[in-house]
């Protein structure tokens, strides 16, 4: 899975040490509007994207972004 620039800099920032309690992290912030408002688009496509992610799928960075 390919993740936006602004995409990683949110993970880097709200990462909980497993996918599951990072989604958790994720969306409290977004129902509780405590991150950076800015962000929020980014952070809606992390959950979105992380949401999917299988079990041992990579996650990557990448500098196009439309991937």
């Amino acid at each position: 899975m390919f993740l936006t620039v602004k995409e990683m800099e949110v993970l880097c920032i709200f990462h909980d040490g497993t996918l599951s309690s990072t989604l958790d992290l994720l969306r409290h912030a977004e129902a509780e509007g405590t991150g950076p408002p800015s962000r929020a688009a980014d952070i809606n496509s992390l959950i979105e994207k992380l949401s999917n992610v299988k079990e041992g799928e990579n996650v990557c960075i990448t500098f196009d972004p439309e991937k």
